[in-house]
């Protein structure tokens, strides 16, 4: 099935086949309305069924004065390539589709788990990494997770980390029927303890996920490096942590806009950074989705018709080209969510405050907490 933005009165249009070649009728000079076909993607909807890439970040984090190893860094998108296992295709982030539990260098607030001895991978943890694969029989869903635990964010770490070098890690294959990816397990196992000692030896920082398609030939804007501890503290009354949650589309999406008739590719991130549980029902949190289009109009048109379609009132503060504080009381995803653009780039910025807020802020909350921190993310971004 397909999925898309959720936009009142927005028409999706299927994408068609074809190696990057634009459909006549429906392309643009930009690259709207293209699409390209992936190995083992065939018969997709999207315009890229499977863009993804990874950047590697050679700094290390360090926690507590504590050097951590990164969940995704022990099962990364360049080793399920290598392996040939796929990711499953989804351009609107999904927790179920892929999660990035991380920990970056910054952040006085406390880390809390949910475990007195080491997280497991399909259980909560602060550092995990979770895809889901993409159907080899077009129904059937498999899912694969690791996580890493050490004595700097979870206590009894110490007395079964001997076997992990300090860092014990578990990993799952969930659903697993058929001629699925099971029979990789034990490639899996290997690349992982592989990648464990390479991280032992030379710790890197947490992998940037990137994208390369050729019907999305430009930039995309990243949400998390926005999401800084001076940015996010203020905005939820107390010291952000170090743990930031990641949630990549892992395709090209269309959309088109009432009265507009071209399809406009994009591509989606939501970032999310606040306290320190592991489980995410108990965080207080900023969220930031990042949705980057090939032109200014498709981002303009994007805005209009979102705050439009979810009672869009005029902020406290102009942010960016063009904001608005949604009041639609639908969902906390439609009610005191801050949406502004910076040319060809939309933003949507919200609290998650699953106890004080669960239906999200009012118009006078937003305005306070949210419109400082947008204004910062507006400065700090200097996409192109």
């Amino acid at each position: 099935m397909k999925k898309s933005l959720s936009i009142l009165a927005v028409l999706v249009l299927p994408a068609g086949c074809g190696e990057s070649t634009p459909d006549s009728q429906t392309a643009s000079p930009e690259g709207d309305g293209q699409t390209t076909q992936r190995p083992g993607y065939e018969g997709s909807d999207y315009p890229d069924a499977a863009p993804l890439k990874e950047l590697p970040d050679a700094q290390g984090v360090q926690v507590g004065g504590k050097p951590v190893i990164e969940a995704c860094n022990l099962l990364s998108l360049n080793d399920l390539k290598d392996l040939g296992i796929k990711v499953g295709s989804r351009p609107d982030p999904n927790v179920v589709n892929f999660e990035r539990t991380y920990l970056v260098g910054d952040g006085k607030g406390p880390l809390e788990t949910s475990f007195g001895t080491y997280s497991k991978a399909d259980g909560l943890a602060v550092d995990k990494c979770a895809y889901a694969l993409e159907p080899k029989d077009g129904t059937l869903q498999e899912s694969l997770a690791v996580a890493v635990s050490q004595p700097a964010y979870v206590s009894g770490t110490a007395e079964t980390a001997a076997a992990f070098v300090g860092a014990p890690a578990s990993i799952t294959l969930g659903q697993v029927q058929g001629d699925g990816s099971a029979g990789k397990m034990q490639d899996i196992a290997k690349r992982r303890d592989a990648d464990l000692e390479k991280q032992t030896n030379a710790l890197a920082g947490p992998s940037t996920v990137g994208y390369s398609s050729p019907v999305f030939p430009k930039p995309v804007a990243q949400p998390c490096p926005l999401l800084t501890a001076d940015v996010v503290s203020p905005a939820i009354g107390t010291d952000a942590s170090p743990l930031v949650s990641e949630i990549p589309g892992t395709a090209v999406g269309d959309i088109a806009f009432p009265h507009d008739p071209q399809p406009r590719n994009y591509v989606q991130l939501e970032c999310g950074r606040g306290t320190g549980e592991d489980d995410p029902l108990s965080r207080k949190a900023l969220s930031l989705t990042a949705t980057s289009f090939l032109t200014e109009d498709a981002a303009k048109g994007y805005v209009d018709n979102t705050a439009g379609a979810h009672g869009g009132q005029a902020p406290s503060a102009a942010i960016g080209d063009e904001s608005r504080i949604m009041t639609d009381t639908m969902s906390m995803r439609t009610q005191g969510v801050l949406i502004f653009r910076k040319g060809r780039f939309a933003f949507e910025l919200y609290l998650v405050d699953h106890d004080g807020h669960p239906i999200g802020s009012t118009l006078a909350e937003a305005n306070s907490l949210l419109v400082p921190a947008g204004q910062k993310i507006a400065l700090a971004f200097q996409g192109t």
